[in-house]
C-alpha cells in the first residue's frame, strides 16, 4: 500500500493492503516519536490489562494514557511511544497519519513492534519497564 505525502508527495510504502482498523482487530497502536515505527499490542492481553484495567486502547482517559506510556521501554529508535504521536512521511517527516488519539486506524512500519503477531511469541511484557 502506497500513502502519499501530502507536503512532499512521496509516496510511502507499507506491507500492508489497506490502513489496519484497531477496533476491528481489538488492538491498540502508537507511534514512536520519530513517527516512523509503530507499536501494536492487543487490548486482552493480561499485562496491559494490569496497567489500566479491562479497557480498549481508544476508550483510555488522559491518566491511563499517561500511566501507559511512562510502563513503556522506549521504541528500538531509542525514543517514546506517545498516545499524541503521528505516523510520519519517511521523506520530509511531515505527519501522514493521525495519532491514535485522533484516529482507529493505522499503519505498520517496517521494523514495528508487534506483540500480538505470533501467539506465544512475545507480549506486551516484552515493551513494558522491568517492576510494571
Amino acid at each position: 500500500m502506497l500513502i502519499p505525502c501530502p507536503h512532499c508527495g512521496f509516496d510511502n510504502s507499507f506491507d500492508q493492503p489497506y490502513p489496519f482498523h484497531a477496533g476491528f482487530s481489538n488492538v491498540g497502536f502508537l507511534y514512536n516519536q520519530a513517527g516512523n515505527l509503530t507499536l501494536v499490542w492487543s487490548s486482552f492481553d493480561p499485562a496491559y490489562e494490569r496497567i489500566v484495567g479491562q479497557k480498549h486502547p481508544w476508550m483510555l482517559d488522559a491518566n491511563d494514557q499517561a500511566r501507559l506510556e511512562a510502563a513503556l521501554l522506549s521504541s528500538p529508535r531509542g525514543d517514546r511511544w506517545l498516545f499524541s504521536n503521528p505516523g510520519r512521511c519517511g521523506r520530509c517527516n511531515d505527519p501522514i497519519a493521525p495519532p491514535m488519539l485522533d484516529h482507529i486506524y493505522y499503519l505498520v512500519y517496517a521494523g514495528s513492534v508487534h506483540t500480538d503477531r505470533v501467539p506465544g511469541k512475545g507480549t506486551f511484557c516484552d515493551v513494558l519497564r522491568d517492576g510494571v
